[in-house]
């Protein structure tokens, strides 16, 4: 499997979770955070497109990491100051997105 076949699962996979999260947060009244850890599953599932995109443009790893940092960091302050006490849910989002990736990672390693 190539690289875009983990990028592609692990979108898909975070798009299934977003839905899950978006559905159990209007079920249990917390809609806000529902589609804050919706949001941040979505924005850190393009991670992996990030990186790739940087790297097929000749930016230096280091780089590329600290640019990715930057951006996710920017948008969590961002959200910070928009929804102020829902914005941890971004990062929480963004988070199980990563985890998702490396989930989805392990498994493609431990098959080969």
């Amino acid at each position: 499997m190539t690289s875009a076949g983990l990028l592609r699962k692990t979108v898909v996979l975070c798009a299934v979770a977003a839905v899950a999260s978006a559905i159990v947060g209007t079920l249990t009244g917390h809609l806000a955070q529902g589609l804050g850890v919706a949001a941040g599953l979505m924005l850190g599932s393009v991670n992996g497109y990030l990186l790739q995109g940087l790297m097929a443009r000749g930016t230096p790893f280091m780089a590329a990491s600290l640019l990715r940092i930057l951006f996710f960091s920017s948008l969590i302050l961002t959200a910070a100051l928009i929804f102020r006490s829902s914005a941890w849910t971004l990062a929480l989002g963004i988070g199980c997105a990563q985890l998702a990736m490396v989930a989805v990672g392990v498994r493609q390693g431990l098959r080969a």
